[in-house]
């Protein structure tokens, strides 16, 4: 089994659950190929999972020493960091994923997330609207602008934006919860 191959088995048993499995394949790959920006990546990834933000920075970080050029990495990196309240570093890592992928619609939508935690309501607005541009379907951009967009006190906005994450998702409870406060 060639080492892609063998990341690709690491991803799938992170995706149906199995973290230890796919941790310990991990190891495996970093035994052979120290410098695999991909398994430090899906390492941090682990770690982000469980709730240990700060190893997953670490894991993350080490991932951008090997490879700078991942988006995926960055925005992964932003959500770690976002998660220790480290707010203004989560913009900035971020903004280095959507200069690698302007096209990034999981990126604005982190991003307006973050910006929206700070207060920065008209730049979140502005980061859900381009996410939702990127990708129309994007349920939780279109709840969470309903979200900005009511804290700003637009409701008629944010009932329009909470309707089309319902029509997009209707078991998103959320959306519903979102709707009703709107």
């Amino acid at each position: 089994m060639n080492i892609e191959d063998k990341l690709q088995q690491a991803i799938s048993l992170y995706q149906s659950g199995q973290l230890q499995q796919s941790e310990k394949t991990c190891q495996q790959i970093l035994g052979k190929y120290p410098q695999h920006a991909g398994a430090f990546h899906l390492l941090g990834i682990i770690a982000y999972q469980i709730g240990d933000y700060r190893i997953a920075t670490g894991l993350i970080t080490q991932a951008i020493k090997i490879d700078s050029n991942q988006c995926v990495f960055f925005n992964s990196l932003g959500s770690a960091l976002q998660e220790q309240g480290r707010l203004r570093e989560s913009i900035q890592a971020f903004n280095q994923a959507l200069k690698i992928q302007p096209q990034f619609a999981g990126a604005h939508y982190n991003k307006g997330n973050t910006l929206q935690e700070q207060g920065k309501l008209e730049e979140s607005i502005e980061a859900y609207q381009k996410a939702i541009e990127i990708e129309p379907d994007y349920t939780d951009a279109h709840n969470n602008l309903g979200n900005a967009l009511r804290e700003q006190g637009r409701l008629e906005e944010s009932i329009e934006a909470c309707q089309q994450a319902i029509r997009l998702q209707p078991d998103h409870s959320d959306a519903y919860n979102n709707l009703g406060l709107a």
